[in-house]
């Protein structure tokens, strides 16, 4: 008889640290921004604060294929043709 093991990937998991409940109960898309606008029971827009996921955690890297990252090499003589020249 086989004994079930959970998943390594369940131990991993946690609650968020802090839960907030939002006023809101209706959202809509804004035409002119493309973004979601929320509004509470009364109709009244309700702000819902910045979230967090547009920062960085860790020092920028690159994986350009020429390995310049952010200041690549410059282009070889050869990379350097005008447009009327045949190939």
């Amino acid at each position: 008889m086989t004994t079930a093991v959970a998943p390594w990937g369940t131990k991993r998991l946690a609650l968020y640290p802090s839960v907030t409940e939002v006023p809101y109960v209706r959202t809509e898309i804004c035409p002119d921004t493309q973004t979601t606008r929320y509004f509470d029971a009364d109709g009244n827009r309700v702000e819902m604060g910045g979230h967090g996921t547009g920062t960085a955690t860790a020092n920028q890297t690159s994986t350009s294929s020429d390995g310049g990252g952010p200041n690549p090499p410059a282009p070889a003589d050869s990379d350097l043709t005008d447009d009327s020249d045949s190939d």
